[in-house]
């Protein structure tokens, strides 16, 4: 939609001055955490009542694009992302996807023994030793995940924390050793994190998180990490395409 009201058009102006808001938004020409022009400006801009602007205004905050605050105006608030379901990339590679900086915090790094799960999912055996490697995960300097991996050490290579830093990519990494990851598996679930995750997550309340558990695997189906996060579930949204399948006969 251009950046203009028809007001011969049936669609009626609010809801046009929504969508040019709207569009603006999700481009980019508002930026996340800025100030939207005032009401005044807006009236003034496309020559309409205040009561109209009111109303787009009021739409935008109902669908999560912005947020009014009182002495201080409407600011818009960060979008989520859509993460789609097929295409597997790295936490940094999807934050800077989203025009975010990614880094880290590292919580711990280095190398432990497999336990029964860890091992049973690497194929190593129990008390095999594994990399570990957990991590918040930021972008914009602001906390959005907790990340816990166990990695195959049958690659060549150790895990010690000289070779990871707050801007490392453990695929990076992965991909200078030789190791190409081919697939992956995913499963996702709500869940209440527990005090320890909450804490590490500087989380003041309770809140649902995104828990999701992935194996990675090299193209012949050799597994090469396990990994267990927690993702802020307001900061995250999924793409699913479905199709029904067709009845026979």
């Amino acid at each position: 939609m251009e950046d203009r009201l028809d007001k011969d058009s049936d669609i009626p102006i609010h809801h046009q001055l929504y969508l040019i808001l709207e569009k603006k938004i999700v481009e980019g020409e508002f930026q996340p955490n800025s100030i939207m022009p005032s009401e005044a400006e807006l009236q003034a801009r496309y020559g309409i009542s205040r009561i109209t602007v009111r109303r787009a205004i009021s739409d935008l905050e109902k669908y999560g694009y912005v947020k009014k605050k009182k002495g201080v105006g409407t600011y818009v608030l960060p979008q989520k992302k859509y993460r789609e379901s097929f295409e597997f990339r790295s936490y940094s590679e999807e934050t800077k996807s989203r025009g975010n900086v990614p880094s880290s915090i590292i919580l711990d790094c280095g190398e432990i023994e497999a336990d029964g799960r860890v091992s049973e999912v690497l194929h190593v055996k129990p008390g095999e030793k594994v990399g570990y490697l957990k991590r918040l995960r930021l972008a914009n300097g602001r906390i959005t995940a907790l990340h816990e991996t166990f990695i195959s050490l049958h690659f060549g290579f150790h895990i010690v924390p000289e070779d990871f830093d707050a801007t490392t990519s453990l695929y990076d990494f992965y991909e200078r050793h030789g190791v190409e990851l081919g697939y992956a598996d995913e499963t996702i679930e709500a869940r209440m994190p527990t005090n320890q995750v909450r804490t590490e997550m500087y989380m003041r309340e309770p809140q649902a998180l995104l828990y999701r558990e992935r194996i990675s695997y090299l193209e012949d189906g050799t597994p090469v990490e396990f990994s267990q996060n927690y993702d802020k579930a307001d900061q995250q949204k999924y793409f699913i395409h479905m199709e029904r399948s067709k009845k026979k006969g």
